[in-house]
Formats: structure tokens, C-alpha cells, sequence
């Protein structure tokens, strides 16, 4: 009787905190909806061409070109959400994505069931994974945006799900079919980002080395015939892994190549269309001295749109003052294209005093003026509607401005040869104190994107007051860090168990965490949320964590008593 009372207490609380996840999610689409991102109107505008035009296209206007500079599982998930509530329903998104979003706490809960060794307290450690999903603020803001994370989240936790019931399945048929679903599920997830390839190869590294580690169940004649067993095994089930992953990608591919003659079965790593220029020089200059995502933004997305100032460059990208003459000069190129047009006319005209007034003193002296009588005779002179006017003029003489900027092969060059000299010059800087300076850039962030008080931590002194920075920014860098900490609680928790099943979970989510980060790391674009699909593996750890120290503290005041 009372097994059945604490099933219906168990059945009760799952449905309200999945209530309480939905509500969180539905809050925050409400409150703080987000299309501003230049990918979110990208996906948006895919969808409505393939709705409108039959095409997939970004282009605004005729003729829409077939492109090939996004993989189609996100603006197909738009498109079927706007075919049924209407072409830039963005609200309607929102709220299939916090749908979406709390499917996948359900599925955290699911695998925290599975993964904790404790017989005893898997139903606890489930429902305190599902309490830290829900009100994880990091993932559920992607539920306001028109971004592809909340349904990679949602297919990264179902492939590893169904890894997770594939390894712990009896029957061989079960086995196959579990590993050919888990490769499916992965294969989807990369066509709505491809970096869900990272997880398949968690799985399939995870599914190699515990079948040829752990025993096998069958009696062999020596131990040649059981290591033969467990290769053949690693190889059939990996293979069978490998196979629907990749079937998955092969409308892709077969497009594509219909389409542009290319082998594309993903998405181009700059998002261009095939024969496009890549400045692959200059981002591999950025590579050379890019460690924080604050330089992402001035340096890569607005590059061919904006100017790049030499100053707001960090000290550490230039080695000398003679390397930082020459990044200046290659900057003064980009910034200067042919066609640039002032309406003043000739900026050095301007610049340069008429001759008969340089090296005169005499006439230096005389123009001199107290500048306490010149502000006097402004405000005497100028009333506020001539202000006014004067500030409107200027404003449209700025917008007549036109610089052009261009990154042009020959400037690209130029940035090759510096990242080739700087690589050269200091390979340890390169190759292992970047990538560790991304790493940790890319997780001990505040991940505040979306959020209306999102930045940097770091410095204090820029902290904006009007958006409670100084508030919310300490706050969620503090959250980043009891998650992280009650992860590494988590995991130590598995390894010490002892038990092979709960370490091969570990090697499964160390896997995640590394491939993801070590990946994102050699990048010259660190931006922290590409790792915001840790975060669900994190709610598992720490739900298993969570449920250890309550149990321990229980047993302590029992032990008291």
C-alpha cells in the first residue's frame, strides 16, 4: 500500500515540476522574446522562402538562389510551425520551443533514473535532475530566441538516452535496433547544427571502449576467442552506429550535390556558398591571439559590414610595435576600399590648414580666444531650434558618408603572413595556451546571452547599472559555478560507486564535455553558447550529487538519534 502512495507522490511531483518547467519557459518567451540575433532572421527568412517560393533561400528578394549555408533541420522546424500558425509567427515558435524544451527536462530525468548505481535512489536522483533542469536559466532562454539550441538540446539528450537504454538492453535485436535509433537521432541533430556530431562521438567512443573493456557474458574457450568476440562486437554495433548517422545526412548530401556539384553533406565551416572567398589568413591571424568572446562580435561579424579599429584591439594581438604597424596598415586597406565617398569631399583637404596659415604665430596668437567668451557668444548666437538643425545636418552628412570596407585576398595574405610569423614565433602559445584560455572562456562565462542584462563579467568598471548588471551578472556567474561544482559531485559520485556501468556513464559525459570544449577551443570564435548543451548533462550529475548529500544528512541525524 505504501509502495503505491509514494508511486502516486512520485507520478504527482513529476507532473508538477514539468508544469513548473513550462510555465519557467513560457515566462521567459513572454518577457524576453529575442529576433535580433543575425542568425535568428536568417533561419526565419529560410523558412518563409521554402513556405512562400519552394526554396530553400535566405535571399529577400528574387532571384532566391538555392543556398547551402545552413543545414535545414531548424528552418524546416520554423516552416512547419508557420505553415500551421502563419508566416512570422514567431510567438507560436516560442512556445513549440518551451514544449520542446521541456520534453528534454523530462528526458534529463529519464537518464538520471538510469545512470545512478543506487538501486534505492533513483527515483529521488530523477526528480532532482528534473527540479535543476527546470529552472535552469541557461538553457530555458533559448526557448525566447529563434535559435536552433533548444531543439539540439532536445536531440542530443534523446541520442544519448537511447545510447544509454542500448547499453543496458539484454536481447541482440533490442541492442541493434537501440544503436541504429541512438545514430538516427544524431544524425538529425547535426541537421539542425553540426556540431551534434560531437556526440555521436561521445557514443561511439563511449560504445568502443566499454565493449572491449568490459567481459563478456559468453564462456570462450581462451581469452583470444573473447577479445575476437569483443572487437567483432565494438565493430558491429559502432558500425551500425556510424551507418544510420549517416544515412540521416544523405538527402542533405544528395541535394547538394545535385544543386552545386559539391560533397557537402553538413554545412560550410564560414557558411558560404561554394567558390566564395574565405579570408582563411585573417581568421587564422584571430586564432593567433582571440581568448575571450568579447572580441568575436567587432572582429568576425561585422566583418564586410564595419570598420575595425585598430584601438579596440588588445595589446596582446600585435608582438611588436613593428607587427602592429603592419596590422594597422592591412586594417587601413580594409577600411578604406575603393569607392569610399565623403560628402565633404577630399578628407585630406580637410585635414591639412590652407598654406599661408602654417608656421605663422603672429596669426596663432591672434586667432586665439578665451574660451569662456567663445561658449558665451555660441549661446548668445544660437538658440535651440538652430541647434536642433545644426545636429539634424550633421547627422544626415554622416549618413551620406559611405565607407566601404572589403577583405580582399590581397590584404588576406597579409594577415596569413603575420599568423604564420606569430605561430612560428610561439607555438605553446598556439597550440595549448589559446585553446585553454578559450576553454575556460567559453565555460566560466556568465551565459547571460538573450538575457536584457547579458555581458561580461569582467571589468567591474564597465558593468551597466541601468540593466542590474552589477546584480544579475555576479548571480550567473555564481550559478555557472555551483552547476559545474555539483557536476564534478556527480561524477565523482559515479567513479566511486565502482560499479563498470556507472564509469562507463562518466566516460560518456567526460567525452561530452571535452570533444565539445577542446572543439570549440581551437576556434577563432569562442562564444560560450555553443556549451550551453552541457548544461542538461550537468542537471543529471548534479541530481545525482543532490541526492547523495540528502542522504548522507539523513543518515547522519538518524545515526544521532
Amino acid at each position: 500500500m505504501s509502495n503505491s502512495k509514494n508511486k502516486g507522490k512520485g507520478i504527482i511531483l513529476y507532473a508538477l515540476l514539468l508544469i513548473a518547467a513550462f510555465s519557467f519557459r513560457v515566462a521567459l518567451a513572454r518577457w524576453f522574446p529575442n529576433e535580433e540575433p543575425v542568425d535568428s532572421q536568417v533561419y526565419a527568412q529560410l523558412a518563409r522562402n521554402i513556405l512562400e517560393h519552394r526554396v530553400y533561400s535566405p535571399a529577400l528578394e528574387p532571384p532566391y538562389q538555392p543556398s547551402i549555408i545552413r543545414v535545414p533541420g531548424y528552418p524546416l522546424f520554423l516552416a512547419g510551425i508557420y505553415s500551421v500558425f502563419g508566416i512570422e509567427n514567431n510567438a507560436a515558435v516560442r512556445i513549440v520551443q518551451a514544449v520542446v524544451d521541456t520534453l528534454t527536462c523530462g528526458l534529463i530525468a529519464l537518464i538520471a533514473f538510469l545512470w545512478d548505481p543506487n538501486q534505492k535512489r533513483k527515483r529521488r536522483t530523477s526528480i532532482a535532475a528534473l527540479f535543476l533542469a527546470a529552472v535552469c536559466p541557461f538553457t530555458a532562454i533559448y526557448v525566447a530566441t529563434v535559435l536552433p539550441e533548444t531543439l539540439l538540446m532536445f536531440f542530443s539528450m534523446a541520442a544519448c538516452l537511447t545510447g544509454t537504454l542500448a547499453f543496458k538492453a539484454k536481447a541482440q535485436k533490442s541492442v541493434a535496433l537501440l544503436w541504429a535509433a541512438a545514430g538516427l537521432l544524431a544524425g538529425a541533430g547535426v541537421l539542425v547544427r553540426p556540431d551534434t556530431g560531437l556526440v555521436a562521438a561521445a557514443l561511439l567512443i563511449t560504445l568502443v571502449v566499454a565493449t572491449l573493456a568490459r567481459k563478456s557474458e559468453a564462456t570462450f574457450i581462451s581469452k583470444r576467442d573473447e577479445m575476437l568476440f569483443r572487437f567483432a562486437r565494438a565493430s558491429y554495433l559502432g558500425s551500425l552506429l556510424c551507418l544510420t548517422f549517416s544515412l540521416a545526412l544523405v538527402p542533405w548530401a544528395l541535394r547538394n550535390h545535385r544543386i552545386f556539384k559539391v560533397f557537402q553533406p553538413l554545412a560550410p565551416a564560414y557558411a558560404v556558398m561554394p567558390g566564395e572567398f574565405v579570408p582563411r589568413g585573417y581568421f587564422a591571424w584571430l586564432r593567433t591571439w582571440v581568448n575571450d568572446s568579447r572580441y568575436v562580435g567587432q572582429t568576425i561579424w561585422s566583418l564586410d559590414e564595419y570598420p575595425i579599429k585598430l584601438e579596440e584591439l588588445p595589446e596582446h594581438a600585435f608582438d611588436s610595435p613593428e607587427e602592429k604597424l603592419r596590422i594597422a596598415t592591412l586594417l587601413e586597406k580594409y577600411n578604406n576600399a575603393p569607392g569610399s565617398t565623403d560628402p565633404f569631399g577630399d578628407d585630406e583637404s580637410l585635414d591639412e590648414p590652407p598654406p599661408g596659415d602654417q608656421n605663422d604665430p603672429q596669426e596663432e596668437t591672434e586667432l586665439e580666444t578665451d574660451p569662456q567668451e567663445e561658449a558665451v557668444e555660441e549661446r548668445e548666437e544660437i538658440n535651440p531650434a538652430q541647434e536642433q538643425l545644426a545636429t539634424e545636418a550633421e547627422d544626415s552628412a554622416e549618413q551620406n558618408t559611405t565607407q566601404l570596407v572589403q577583405m580582399t585576398p590581397e590584404i588576406d595574405a597579409g594577415f596569413a603572413r603575420i599568423a604564420t610569423e606569430r605561430i612560428a614565433r610561439n607555438q605553446f602559445r598556439y597550440y595549448l595556451l589559446l585553446p585553454f584560455r578559450r576553454g575556460v572562456s567559453l565555460w566560466f562565462d556568465t551565459h547571460s546571452q538573450y538575457y536584457p542584462f547579458e555581458g561580461q563579467l569582467l571589468p567591474f568598471d564597465n558593468l551597466d547599472a541601468k540593466s542590474h548588471q552589477q546584480i544579475w551578472l555576479p548571480i550567473f556567474a555564481l550559478l555557472t559555478l555551483v552547476c559545474s561544482l555539483l557536476g564534478i559531485q556527480g561524477g565523482r559520485e559515479l567513479w566511486q560507486s565502482g560499479e563498470f556501468e556507472a564509469r562507463r556513464w562518466l566516460l560518456l559525459v567526460s567525452l561530452l564535455f571535452l570533444l565539445r570544449i577542446g572543439y570549440f577551443a581551437t576556434l577563432e570564435n569562442p562564444e560560450p553558447r555553443f556549451t550551453v548543451v552541457l548544461f542538461p548533462f550537468l542537471s543529471i550529475l548534479g541530481g545525482i550529487a543532490l541526492t547523495s548529500f540528502l542522504n548522507e544528512i539523513t543518515s547522519r541525524k538518524r545515526a544521532s538519534k
